[in-house]
């Protein structure tokens, strides 16, 4: 029976303490200053240990003007929300209280990211950081999924007076075995170029920002060759229909040892917009439109080399040799629209996806040009200008190191329509008529086509700074 008094006394004892406690956090909560002598309130933003706070006369206390502790009555009920959480936070609660985060923009009440040790972000800029640096410079690779279309042929249709399109180079025998297409090249290789981006601020929430993307270079070829280099070479072209037109080929371009097509094609990017940032409804989250200029520039080559067998009637002792290549360029001048929109998924950890899109004028030229040892060469340029479309998507993460350092990554996808592209302007048509003078004649039907399309997806990965 004593034991059982003793234990009763000490249980009334802690209940006395928990309702006094609990008593004591409902007056603070409702703004109401403790007793005299005992532990006060620190405001907010107050480093800790500075100390109790004692009742100041006065609106506030006890740091006027801005202390945010009221002494008597509040004049309403007072709410407390955090940093990530209530009505102010992502879908109503906090994107980090959903990943179960404490409310105060950690993850997992810190232990998550502190877990990282140096590797965490630098999270003093809170849950609700503004999207902003100074200057970006990183490396974008892209390769190019799109396929391009045949090359214009001899082949005439006498009812359309179209001329047939193929993929069709070079074929082992007159009209014999298909050893080169154009569509044995792609683009479909990672190439590595430089992206720079700098902002400049104009005003509260506004800034002008230039870009530059480029110096992206494919080189791709291939090659067929007759081994062993036996009497007479076998390779035929498209340029005499496979050894049909005229029967028995061209001498240079035909009856060859070796046939090879090569490609190249390099892109570069400038543009310089203005940004507008906005507020989003929810804390943890913002956005901005923009409005710009851009050019676009694309670069295209294709080539076509032949080498044949010794041929004593032009130069002694000197092997029979074509080469034809076509030069393509694109230039793309107009003004876009777009806009971006980011979440803070954790103080120093972003993710956002940005959209631009405009309608651009393209000044295309192709240019064409022939060197072989049986005749003197000739040369041809085109230009053309139409309207052009140029849409892209990035999608990107910012890992936040310092105050001033930050890593961002991205998806990158653009699109292109309009363009010149070097392949689909290769012509082959009517090649006997262009030697004289050292100029193609009009039989030879000059064109320029700009119906090309290209895609390109990549990476892209560099750092932030922020002055």
């Amino acid at each position: 029976m004593r034991m059982l008094s003793g234990r009763m006394h000490w249980l009334t004892v802690g209940l006395a303490l928990l309702v006094s406690a609990q008593g004591f956090a409902t007056k603070r909560l409702h703004g109401q200053a403790p007793p005299a002598g005992m532990a006060g309130q620190m405001p907010y933003g107050m480093p800790p240990g500075m100390g109790g706070v004692q009742p100041c006369g006065g609106m506030m206390s006890p740091d006027r003007p801005m202390s945010m502790v009221f002494e008597g009555p509040p004049p309403m009920d007072v709410t407390y929300a955090s940093a990530s959480g209530g009505q102010g936070g992502l879908w109503g609660g906090g994107l980090a209280s959903r990943l179960g985060g404490n409310g105060n923009g950690s993850l997992g009440s810190g232990a998550l990211l502190s877990m990282l040790g140096p590797l965490a972000p630098y999270s003093e800029g809170g849950q609700a950081s503004q999207r902003w640096f100074d200057f970006y410079a990183g490396t974008i690779g892209l390769s190019r999924t799109s396929d391009f279309g045949g090359f214009a042929t001899p082949n005439q249709n006498l009812t359309t007076g179209e001329f047939a399109r193929s993929y069709l180079v070079s074929t082992n025998g007159v009209s014999g075995t298909p050893v080169l297409r154009t569509s044995d090249l792609n683009l479909d290789k990672m190439r590595y170029g430089l992206e720079l981006i700098g902002a400049l601020q104009l005003g509260p929430g506004s800034s002008l920002e230039a870009r530059y993307f480029g110096l992206n270079d494919w080189n791709v070829s291939k090659q067929a060759e007759i081994i062993p280099k036996t009497l007479p070479p076998t390779l035929y072209s498209s340029y005499s229909q496979f050894g049909t037109s005229p029967g028995g080929g061209f001498d240079d371009t035909d009856r060859s040892y070796i046939h090879k097509i090569s490609y190249n094609s390099e892109l570069h990017n400038g543009e310089v917009n203005y940004r507008r940032r906005f507020a989003s409804p929810f804390a943890s989250a913002q956005g901005s439109w923009l409005a710009g200029v851009r050019y676009f520039d694309l670069d295209e080559r294709f080539g076509f080399n032949a080498i044949g067998a010794v041929n004593n009637t032009f130069k002694f002792d000197e092997l029979r040799f074509f080469n034809h290549e076509t030069q393509t360029r694109n230039q793309l001048t107009g003004f876009q629209i777009g806009g971006d929109y980011w979440v803070n998924v954790a103080p120093g950890l972003q993710i956002g996806v940005e959209s631009k899109g405009g309608i651009y004028g393209n000044h295309a030229t192709v240019e064409s040009e022939i060197t072989a040892n049986s005749i003197p060469g000739a040369r041809e340029k085109l230009s053309d200008g139409r309207t052009a479309y140029l849409g892209e998507l990035v999608v990107s993460a910012v890992y936040r190191l310092s105050y001033s350092w930050s890593v961002k990554t991205s998806y990158n996808l653009l699109y292109v329509d309009n363009v010149a592209l070097a392949p689909e302007n290769y012509n082959t048509r009517d090649l006997s008529n262009a030697l004289g003078g050292g100029a193609f004649t009009l039989n030879r039907h000059p064109f320029i086509d700009t119906d090309g399309e290209v895609l390109y997806q990549g990476w892209s990965i560099g750092g932030e700074y922020l002055w």
